[in-house]
C-alpha cells in the first residue's frame, strides 16, 4: 500500500513514498507521488523533542520486551533519536554481522543476542545474521531504491518496539545525522506501549497474521486483532476498503468529482479504524485531484492538510512536508495544473 512492497524484515512504518500513473488520454500520462508518511492537526511546539526521559523498555505481557511511554506524548512528538549499531548491505552473511559486532562493545554484544530471533525453530539461518534479518530497519532515504537493495541497520532500542495493527508511532531515517527517529502518530499516555506496524496494516486480520507468522513468526494480539464477531467483520471490511480506494483513486484523473468522493471515504474510514498511517496520501490525492480542474482554494486546503500530516510523521523538514509546504504556496506549481476543464469540488471537512 504506501510502501507496496515489504522486507522479510523490519518495514518502514510509515512509510516509504510509492508513485502510480494516471492516464489523461492516450497519450498523455501525469505522475502523481503518493507520500506513505503517517500523520497531525496543528505543528508547532508540540513537535519538538521531548528532553527528559519519554519511555523505558520493559517486559511486556505476552511480547517479551516493549517500549513503554513514561509520561504524556502529545501527537508528533519525538521520543527517540538512535543511530545504528552497524549497517549492513541486503546480501550480507553471518560472517559480516559477526566481524560487525568485532567492533561493538560486550554490553552491545550481549544485548544484540538478547533480540528476537524469527528463524530459531527453523535453524536454516545462522544465529547472528537471523537476527539481523528479524530487527533491522532500512537505512535509506531515497524513494527510487528497491526494498531488497536498500542498507540496513540495528538499532538495540528500537528493536524493542513492538508491533500493532494499529501503530502509535511512526519513523524515518534522517541520513545527514545517520538517524532514526520515531514520532508519535497520535497522544500517547502514560503506561501506554508504543507500537510500529512490521507489516501492511489494510490486510484482513487474517491476512495481517499470516504475513506476521511467515516473517516473524508470531501473531499478534493488539486491540484490532483482539476483536472478534461483528466488530472484527467490521473492521476486517473498512481496512480491506481503504487498500480498495488507494488504487481506486489513481485511477479517477478523467472523473475527479469520483475522485475526491473515493479519497474522503478512505480518509473517513482511516479515522473509524483509528489508523494514522496514509492520511497525507489520500490527502495529497485529493490536492492533486483539485489542481487538476484548478480549483485552487480547495487545493491550498488539501495540501495544508497533507502538510500537517507529514510533520506529524516525518518531521516539518522531511521531504513529503517540505514538498507539500512547497505547493501550499504555489498549487498551481503542481504538474497537473489546469489539465481538466474548471470545477469547484471540496475541501476537508
Amino acid at each position: 500500500m504506501m510502501s507496496r512492497t515489504f522486507s522479510a524484515h523490519r518495514p518502514l512504518s510509515v512509510q516509504r513514498p510509492a508513485s502510480f500513473r494516471l492516464s489523461i488520454d492516450s497519450n498523455t500520462t501525469a505522475l502523481l507521488s503518493r507520500r506513505s508518511h503517517p500523520p497531525p492537526s496543528s505543528p508547532g511546539a508540540e513537535l519538538e523533542t521531548l528532553k527528559v526521559p519519554t519511555y523505558y523498555v520493559s517486559g511486556v505481557q505476552d511480547k517479551g520486551k516493549g517500549v513503554v511511554a513514561t509520561q504524556p506524548l502529545p501527537r508528533g512528538a519525538i521520543f527517540l533519536e538512535e543511530q545504528p549499531l552497524f549497517t549492513q548491505d541486503p546480501g550480507c552473511t553471518n560472517s559480516n554481522i559477526l566481524s560487525a559486532l568485532v567492533n561493538c562493545t560486550r554490553d552491545e554484544q550481549r544485548e544484540y543476542f538478547k533480540l528476537a530471533n524469527a528463524y530459531k525453530n527453523g535453524g536454516k539461518v545462522l544465529p547472528a545474521l537471523a537476527i539481523f534479518r528479524t530487527n533491522s530497519f532500512a537505512c535509506d532515504d531515497n524513494q527510487q531504491t528497491a526494498v531488497a537493495m536498500q542498507r540496513r541497520g540495528i538499532f538495540l532500542i528500537a528493536a524493542r518496539i513492538n508491533h500493532s495493527c494499529t501503530p502509535n508511532v511512526g519513523r524515518v531515517w534522517e541520513p545527514a545525522r545517520q538517524m532514526m527517529v520515531f514520532r508519535t502518530l497520535r497522544a500517547v499516555l502514560v503506561g501506554e506501549e508504543l507500537c510500529i506496524n512490521y507489516v501492511d496494516v489494510l490486510g484482513t486480520k487474517e491476512d495481517r497474521n499470516a504475513n506476521l507468522v511467515e516473517r516473524f513468526g508470531f501473531e499478534c494480539a493488539c486491540e484490532a486483532c483482539a476483536m472478534q464477531g461483528e466488530e472484527l467483520a467490521q473492521s476486517d471490511q473498512r481496512r480491506a476498503a481503504i487498500r480498495r480506494l488507494y488504487d481506486e483513486v489513481s485511477a479517477c484523473l478523467k472523473e475527479p468529482t469520483l475522485g475526491m468522493r473515493k479519497a474522503q471515504l478512505a480518509l473517513r474510514l482511516l479515522q473509524e479504524e483509528g489508523l494514522a498511517l496514509y492520511e497525507s496520501t489520500f490527502c495529497f490525492d485529493a490536492f492533486q485531484l483539485c489542481v487538476l480542474v484548478s480549483d485552487f482554494a480547495n487545493a491550498k486546503a488539501w495540501v495544508r492538510k497533507a502538510w500537517e500530516a507529514s510533520c506529524v510523521s516525518s518531521g516539518p523538514d522531511g521531504l513529503a512536508a517540505r514538498t507539500f509546504k512547497m505547493y501550499w504556496a504555489n498549487p498551481r506549481a503542481h504538474r497537473l495544473s489546469g489539465t481538466m476543464p474548471r470545477m469547484v469540488l471540496s475541501g476537508p471537512v
